[in-house]
């Protein structure tokens, strides 16, 4: 789930033909909701949003029976269910990577807040490194998959977030500093990450950069939004440029969140 969707059995073989386009976006609105029903009327709105067929159930049904002949196929017969009202599909932590990348970032975020920060930022790194996204670029198509993949892309941002100022509270500016420009690239209106890439210069001695992605971010929030960077970053600018003296540097002290685009 967390890049194109795959099913494989074991990993041995490689991944399986998923089938045809419905099939996926059908399979993969599964999995977005393991280990609970998901309603006929949610998969019909997915597969066919505004304009359903009226063979829409009779499609479906057809979906599930090729979708089970594939789930058997890779050793997991029996789990894709009929309940009242819609279908289930049983999938265990270990079975699905949207499932462990929820578990690792939870287990990492309760080990940060009892103070272990090496151990943290383990977690959050094995988190990270399940990412082959972005998620499922190929169904899209879909418009309640594409809102889907945008929630498991932000929650892939909160823990490289998390990761980041763990890593940072540890010193470790250098592994941070291999990713963080391009993400703040991609994401600008994101506070928190702007201010781990400021601590990240920061802790390398490149302050002028440092200084040049705050005053970047004030002038993208004046210009979109008319709004200017929260207290907790603009104290955190001021700290460095008074050396830094009273930087926060401890993890999950976050500014606001970022605005929504317009």
């Amino acid at each position: 789930m967390l890049g194109p969707l795959s099913v494989a059995h074991g990993g041995a073989d490689g991944p399986r033909s998923v089938g045809p386009l419905k099939q996926r976006v059908l399979l993969a609105m599964l999995l977005c909701r393991p280990n609970t029903v998901v309603r006929i009327d949610v998969l019909t709105d997915a597969l066919w949003e505004a304009e359903p067929p009226r063979t829409a159930r009779k499609n479906i049904q057809v979906y599930v029976w090729a979708l089970r002949k594939l789930l058997a196929d890779v050793g997991a017969g029996g789990r894709l269910v009929r309940h009242t009202g819609g279908y289930l599909l049983s999938v265990g932590d270990e079975e699905l990577d949207s499932l462990r990348f929820r578990k690792l970032a939870d287990a990492g975020r309760e080990t940060a807040d009892q103070g272990n920060l090496p151990a943290a930022a383990g977690l959050l790194r094995r988190a990270l490194s399940l990412w082959n996204g972005p998620a499922l670029p190929e169904l899209r198509c879909s418009r309640a998959l594409s809102e889907e993949a945008d929630h498991l892309g932000r929650q892939y941002l909160q823990v490289y977030e998390d990761w980041a100022e763990a890593e940072l509270a540890l010193g470790n500016a250098k592994v941070v500093a291999g990713t963080i420009g391009e993400l703040t690239g991609l994401h600008p209106h994101r506070e928190r990450l702007r201010a781990a890439h400021m601590d990240t210069l920061f802790q390398l001695g490149r302050q002028t950069e440092a200084f040049a992605v705050y005053d970047e971010y004030r002038q993208v929030l004046a210009r979109e939004f008319g709004l200017g960077p929260s207290p907790v970053l603009e104290a955190r600018y001021r700290s460095m440029l008074s050396g830094g003296r009273n930087l926060i540097s401890a993890p999950r002290q976050a500014p606001r969140p970022a605005p929504v685009d317009p």
